[in-house]
Order: structure tokens, then C-alpha cells, then sequence
């Protein structure tokens, strides 16, 4: 047996042997395997098959053939080194991208931003504008004649080129103001307002950077203490409000002052986020002793307002009554009212109905009569808001309503609300409840579904839907 062991070891011995002198072993490897101690105990197979030693050619020969083989050791792969930018760099490449008409959104709207994937059929567009400015982080503000519907299906795009997309889809725009607060409104919109300001400028009214002849710099200027707004469908009385008691000012709103807003702005500057307020529904303001701030419509405060706003309609395309988009839709159950108990205003809106449903008498009648009916038609629509009704203690915007329970009373659910003044109320199915005289719908386990349904200028019935469900305190 012993014999056998030296036998195999000895062929072991030749074969390593064989290969060292091919070039296979460096110098110290052949060293350290032909000196290694061989434990007696551990056998050593060179091939398991069992046709070994039935091949027709010998170890040695194969060991010559191999012997012959040249190898080539590729060099190390060396990662190339990674580009590295400066600070400097970066501006430059930034500027490359910046827009040549001097875009205000630039660069909130501008650059590699991340990706956003949106897949939504009918989703309400303001809904589809509050998830992207949450995804991005900038602050929102969607002018009151936004409305409409979307169907959209977009996979790891940029959020910015996303925003554009819709944006240009429904013929909308942008403008930006501070360091990321963006406004969205109908193209239309935009443009009368940079017709207005050019016109301002041209007649020598745009010289509003003289501190002194601003009566409101005393209280607006200098850096402000900062406040978060994030709204929706709340009324601007009610906004104006809530900044008057963070900044301190006191208050006065002229009777024009109504309307709508959908806001989302975070940690900005009290001042900053009135002046936006201010100029995405077209008022103004002007300040007198004793931090007193009117805030009022535009119109009322710039003396040259009409004349100028005259002179842009006659020269700009007529928008077949997109003119009146930024006027609040009359609440259904207002409009049943009018139609039992005012039938002189009613017999004014279904006049005026008629008119801008007909798309020929609008353009068959002069500049002139097109503004007047337009001017006379807002201020008919405007008048609605003064019929006096009385509202339930729910009849509130949305923010200030809890929902903190859900009970079943004979059969009937029943909700829990909570107001602002922390004050219980019950509600159930077809009560009146939120700011436009929606009623409940359904009481379902979880949330509450509040109806409204609201008649447009033009005669239209509009349906919103409001879901309502358990408050996070």
C-alpha cells in the first residue's frame, strides 16, 4: 500500500515538474509546491475518470502541446476618471439653459428635475397642478377661471417638461414670482395682463418703482415674517383675513372683493404672498395712516384703469365671453331661488345667456356694444352674491370642517362634524353643507360625499364633487 502512495507521488512530482518547466509556475510557486510537506493521510487524485490512462496520447505529450500556448494578460480595466464641476461650471452650464425672453420662471421651471409618472382619467386639473407642486416643493397659485378635466398617462418624465405638457394642453400659463412661487393661468388671461401693464408703462403709469409714491411702503417692504397658505376653493375674504392677523395690518375690503382661491404656498413672506394674491385676481391696494391697507379691484384704484382696459378690448381678439371664466358660478340653489322670487334678474340672465351661447350675434355687434355687455353682464353676476340667504352653521369652507364620526341611527348614517369654533353638529344625507351650497350625497363608512352643483355664464350646469373624510388631529 505504502509503495503504491510514493508511486502515485512520484508521477505527481514529474507531471508538476513538466509544468514548471512549461512557464505554468512562477519560480516561487514551483518552490513552495515541490518543498510543500505532504500529509500521508490525504490522497491525492489527479483524474477521478475512469477511462483515465486509456487515452492514446501521454501526459507528456500533452503537457508539450500546452507548453506552446502563449498567453496575453489583457492590462487592468481603469474606470476614466469622473468629470467633476465647479461651481462655476455649473452656473455657466445653468445659464446655457437659460431662456432668451427673460421667462420669470427661470430657473424654478428650468433644468434635469426629477421624474414623475402620472396616469389619471378625468382627474379635475387643479387636483392634477396641487400633486406636482407637492412632488417638486414649489409654491402654487391657480387663478379663479381654471375649471375642466384631464386625462393624462405619462411615465418618468421630468415633472417640469410634465407641467409644461399639460399646461399646453389646456391652454394655460405661467408666470413666476420670488424664488419658486409659480402662477397658473389661462393664456388669455396672461396676455390682457401684459397688455394692461404694457400699456401702464407707455403712458407713463408704470413708474411705480418711486418708493415714495407707493403708500403702502411703510408696511410692505423689508423681509417679513413668513406664513404657509395651502387652500382650496377657500374665498379670498377669508384669506385676506387670515394674513391681516399674521402680519398685523389692519383691514378694509371693498365690496368688489369676492371670489375663489386655490393657493398653495409655503413658508414665503407675508407681503410676497398678498402681492401674488393681489395680482392673480386683479386687485389692488393702498395704504393710509395707522397701518390701515384698503384692498379693492384694480379698476377702482388705478384712476386711468378704464380708459386703458378700454383700449386693450377694442384692440384684442374678442374671447367670445371667456371674459367672464374668473366669475364664480351661481350655487343651483341660489338660481332656484332667482327663478321663484327675482324674475326681473332672471329675465337680465337669461338675455345675456342667450347672447354669449350665440357665437354669430357676438360677432355681428360692435367693440363697443361687446364690452358693455360683457362689463354689464359681470357686474349682473356680481349682484347675485348680495341676495341675502340664510346658511347653516356647516354652510363654511371645507378647511374649517372636521369630520369626526360616523353613526348609524335607525338605519341612517349619520355624520359628526366639528367647526373651527370647536362647536359638534350632526349632518345626514341632503343636508346643506361647504361654502357653495353643497349638499351630502352619500354617508359612506369612512368619508362623507358633498355635491354641488353650479350654473356657469353661459347657462351650464357644473358638478363638483367633494370628499370629505376623517380629520388628523
Amino acid at each position: 500500500m505504502r509503495t503504491k502512495v510514493f508511486r502515485k507521488l512520484s508521477i505527481l512530482f514529474t507531471v508538476l515538474t513538466l509544468f514548471a518547466d512549461a512557464g505554468f509556475f512562477s519560480t516561487s510557486s514551483y518552490s513552495a509546491i515541490s518543498h510543500q510537506p505532504i500529509d500521508s493521510a490525504n490522497q491525492v487524485t489527479l483524474n477521478a475518470n475512469p477511462n483515465y490512462g486509456t487515452h492514446s496520447q501521454s501526459t507528456a505529450q500533452k503537457v508539450a502541446q500546452a507548453s506552446q500556448i502563449e498567453l496575453e494578460i489583457a492590462p487592468p480595466k481603469t474606470n476614466p476618471p469622473k468629470k467633476e464641476f465647479s461651481d462655476r461650471d455649473k452656473l455657466e452650464e445653468l445659464t446655457e439653459m437659460a431662456p432668451k425672453n427673460g421667462d420669470s420662471c427661470f430657473p424654478v421651471l428650468y433644468g434635469e428635475k426629477e421624474l414623475i409618472s402620472l396616469d389619471f382619467q378625468n382627474a379635475n386639473i387643479i387636483n392634477l397642478f396641487r400633486i406636482i407642486a407637492e412632488f417638486s416643493g414649489f409654491n402654487l397659485i391657480l387663478s379663479p377661471e381654471l375649471s375642466g378635466f384631464v386625462d393624462v398617462r405619462m411615465f418618468d418624465v421630468p415633472w417640469n417638461k410634465a407641467l409644461e405638457i399639460v399646461l399646453a394642453n389646456s391652454a394655460l400659463g405661467r408666470e413666476c414670482f420670488g424664488e419658486n412661487a409659480v402662477r397658473i393661468a389661462s393664456i388669455e388671461k396672461l396676455d390682457a395682463e401684459a397688455a394692461l401693464k404694457a400699456a401702464n408703462v407707455k403712458d407713463g403709469n408704470g413708474n411705480a418703482s418711486s418708493k415714495n409714491k407707493d403708500s403702502c411702503f411703510p408696511i410692505f417692504s423689508g423681509n417679513k415674517e413668513h406664513v404657509s397658505l395651502d387652500f382650496q376653493n377657500v374665498h379670498i375674504k377669508n384669506l385676506f383675513r387670515i394674513i391681516s392677523e399674521v402680519s398685523g395690518f389692519n383691514l378694509i375690503l371693498s365690496p368688489d372683493v369676492s371670489g375663489f382661491v386655490n393657493i398653495r404656498m409655503l413658508d414665503v413672506p407675508w407681503n410676497e404672498a398678498l402681492e401674488i394674491i393681489l395680482a392673480n385676481n386683479a386687485l389692488g391696494r393702498e395704504c393710509f395712516a395707522d397701518g390701515v391697507v384698503r384692498i379693492a379691484n384694480i379698476e377702482s384704484l388705478n384712476k386711468n384703469a378704464s380708459k386703458i382696459i378700454e383700449s386693450t378690448n377694442k384692440s384684442a381678439p374678442r374671447m367670445m365671453g371667456k371674459e367672464l371664466n374668473d366669475v364664480p358660478p351661481i350655487p343651483m340653489h341660489i338660481y332656484n331661488r332667482i327663478q321663484s322670487e327675482f324674475p326681473e334678474l332672471l329675465e337680465k340672465m337669461s338675455h345675456f345667456e342667450s347672447l354669449f351661447n350665440n357665437k354669430d350675434s357676438l360677432q355681428k355687434i360692435s367693440d363697443d356694444e361687446y364690452n358693455q355687455a360683457i362689463e354689464k353682464y359681470r357686474n349682473l353676476l356680481k349682484s347675485v352674491d348680495e341676495i341675502k340667504t340664510s346658511k347653516t352653521s356647516l354652510q363654511k369652507d371645507y378647511q374649517l370642517l372636521r369630520l369626526k364620526g360616523i353613526i348609524l341611527m335607525n338605519n341612517e348614517r349619520v355624520a359628526l362634524f366639528e367647526t373651527n369654533e370647536q362647536k359638534g353638529f350632526s349632518a345626514r344625507k341632503g343636508d346643506l353643507i361647504g361654502p357653495s351650497f353643497g349638499y351630502i350625497d352619500d354617508i359612506q363608512s369612512e368619508k362623507v360625499i358633498v355635491v354641488e352643483k353650479l350654473r356657469n355664464y353661459m347657462g351650464v350646469t357644473v358638478t363638483k364633487e367633494h370628499s370629505l373624510e376623517f380629520s388628523i388631529d
